[in-house]
């Protein structure tokens, strides 16, 4: 079974958190306390490696529940086995001090006295079930079988609906669980125990041990049987109508591995690793993750059929950027084992900037419940790979569509060049301290998809472009263009006059820049006049870079122009006032 989502209802602080998905690997991002870890307790929760508490149970859930839903897919033996197709929805539901139940959505008959018709019903509950529906079966009254025929012959001709039905769990192959915090260093005997029981598990099933275990788990089960027949005897006594009460102990060796002690030697004595310093243990939890890849990639490959969920908690906590890259190069080498799925529960930027967009799960606090923001929406999970390889052609990391809170577009590389500078000497600011990011068209349309997307996740977009960008981009720049991708008329400002943002700046800024950076051939300089002679006649920047490259001898390009400007620049006031407006603007938003 591969668990391709889930989602969770009534646990801690996740009220209602749908849909979150289960990657190579996802990363799950949020401020402190926005419910990282209680999402990897509630996923622990559903592959049974979590028992529910009553700190677990949120007082407003209902009937005191929790719900943990997932969408799977099967392989083809266990299609066969369940009777279902490739994708299912599974579910867990428990309470504190109750025993949890797994039910599968599937198509049952509408009458809930004809579902679940198999050998374990006993005959007292076949006979009432018979009764309570009319049914007369033939045959002799004291078999079973006599009323199961009649009760699934009635239950071919019922009328079927959608419902949750209760499946033992024996009957799923759920994938491992494996968890690894680096949030709390003291837990380092936990996370070995975790990492040696997957080994522990392979080790069992090796031909050699496979038949004794069984044989020894069958011993057992039937000693125990054996000292429950007093219990079995009691319970016919007290439940009028039930025969033949059995009670059958399942035991599994392969859960036996409760604990381990790590020991070793130092100075002269023997040391015991539960009380070393924070420092120490980071080392020993590197190592330990270290040997469990390991035993990952060999028992994944042993087993693939079950698979196996691995969950980091906060991993970076005190990793510095080299030993961050070496745990993400980890990472992708575990991913790479057929059957594994993984959750990075993570504030570090380096790691989430290693993801693609349509793999980070954002939680964050409404109202004092949890809420996921997918970073990729659409059902269509091409249209998260679109959108994903958009951002980064737009050279934007996921961690800027995460936290920052503005977005600027302009037209190309000469405002991307040119805007950081003139921004800083207008507003005192740099652009990423004020959380604007910059970002161009490159002439693409698609950037109209990507801006659509910001604007459907809740973000600012602004745009900055020259006049003449509506009739040389018309299908991006037009105004019932951006505004149809839901960017406001005041977010739209078109700059440049008559044509270009170039003709913003005075005769006297771009002869002094073309002193500076291309001067004549000749020796004369470049005077105001040079520059004055160019507006109106065609193209500015076309003109500039023409006459400054053929005065020059140098090439010169059109983001050279304006960056070599704005490096000139020293004080606010030598900004052109509309561009001073509206970086105001920006910031102060």
């Amino acid at each position: 079974m591969q668990i391709e989502s889930f989602s969770v209802s009534g646990f801690r602080s996740l009220a209602e958190v749908s849909d979150i998905p289960l990657r190579c690997p996802t990363v799950l991002t949020g401020r402190n306390d926005s419910g990282k870890t209680a999402t990897l307790a509630a996923l622990a929760f559903l592959l049974r490696a979590h028992t529910l508490t009553t700190d677990d149970v949120r007082e407003d859930a209902e009937g005191a529940q929790i719900v943990v839903t997932c969408t799977a897919r099967l392989t083809e033996t266990e299609q066969k086995h369940l009777d279902l197709g490739e994708t299912i929805r599974l579910r867990r539901r428990g309470a504190a001090g109750s025993r949890a139940v797994y039910e599968i959505e599937r198509e049952v008959p509408r009458e809930p006295l004809l579902r679940n018709l198999d050998e374990s019903l006993a005959l007292g509950v076949l006979k009432d079930r018979a009764q309570m529906l009319g049914i007369e079966p033939d045959g002799p009254k004291g078999v079973k079988e006599t009323y199961l025929k009649a009760l699934r012959a009635r239950a071919v001709a019922e009328e079927t609906v959608i419902d949750w039905m209760t499946v033992a769990d024996g009957d799923l192959n759920l994938p491992e669980y494996f968890h690894l915090s680096g949030a709390d260093g003291a837990n380092l005997r936990s996370q070995l125990t975790q990492a040696l029981r997957i080994t522990y598990r392979r080790i069992l099933s090796e031909a050699e041990f496979t038949e004794r275990v069984k044989n020894l788990e069958e011993e057992i089960s039937l000693k125990l049987a054996a000292e429950l027949e007093d219990l079995c005897d009691l319970i016919q006594e007290r439940c009028d109508g039930y025969e033949g009460v059995t009670i059958l102990p399942i035991v599994s060796v392969k859960d036996a591995l409760s604990d381990v002690r790590v020991m070793a030697d130092r100075n002269g004595r023997r040391v015991n690793f539960d009380h070393v310093g924070t420092g120490r243990q980071r080392q020993l939890n590197l190592a330990v993750w270290e040997w469990s890849n390991r035993q990952v990639s060999t028992s994944v490959q042993e087993e693939a059929q079950n698979g196996l969920i691995i969950a980091y908690d906060e991993p970076d906590t005190h990793l510095d950027f080299v030993r961050q890259r070496e745990f993400m190069d980890l990472v992708r080498v575990q991913c790479a084992n057929p059957g594994v799925r993984m959750m990075v529960a993570t504030h570090s930027v380096n790691l989430i900037d290693r993801v693609p967009l349509e793999n980070v799960a954002h939680l964050r606090l409404v109202g004092g419940q949890t809420a996921v923001e997918r970073l990729a929406t659409h059902d269509d999970s091409d249209y998260g790979q679109f959108v994903s390889r958009i951002s980064d052609e737009l050279g934007l990391p996921t961690s800027a569509v995460l936290f920052e809170r503005c977005f600027l577009l302009v037209e190309g590389a000469t405002e991307k060049v040119a805007f950081p500078r003139l921004f800083h000497l207008v507003t005192g600011r740099r652009l990423q301290e004020s959380g604007i990011v910059l970002f161009d068209s490159g002439g693409n349309t698609t950037v109209l998809t990507f801006v659509g997307y910001l604007r459907d996740l809740g973000r600012e977009v602004h745009v900055i472009v020259d006049h003449d960008s509506k009739k040389d981009h018309p299908k991006i720049f037009e105004k019932d263009k951006l505004t149809a991708r839901g960017i406001t008329s005041d977010h739209i400002d078109y700059v440049g006059d008559p044509n270009e943002l170039e003709e913003l700046f005075t005769d006297a800024q771009w002869a002094a820049t073309a002193n500076e950076s291309w001067p004549r051939s000749d020796h004369r300089l470049w005077i105001e006049r040079d520059i004055h002679d160019l507006r109106g006649t065609g193209k500015f920047s076309g003109n500039l870079s023409t006459l400054l490259r053929d005065g020059s001898g140098e090439r010169v390009s059109k983001p050279a122009l304006l960056s070599n400007l704005a490096q000139r620049l020293r004080s606010r006031d030598e900004v052109p006032e509309v561009l001073v407006e509206i970086f105001d603007r920006l910031a102060a938003e």
